[in-house]
């Protein structure tokens, strides 16, 4: 079983791709480990 979601996925992804910050901000917004 696949830690997160497809979706969860490309809904961070695409945050990343339209400029909705840096991968450590994303991370901590998401609360994924970075």
């Amino acid at each position: 079983m696949a830690k997160y979601s497809f979706e969860f996925k490309m809904e961070v992804v695409q945050a990343y791709l339209n400029a909705e910050g840096g991968y450590r901000y994303l991370a901590s917004k998401y609360n994924i480990p970075a």
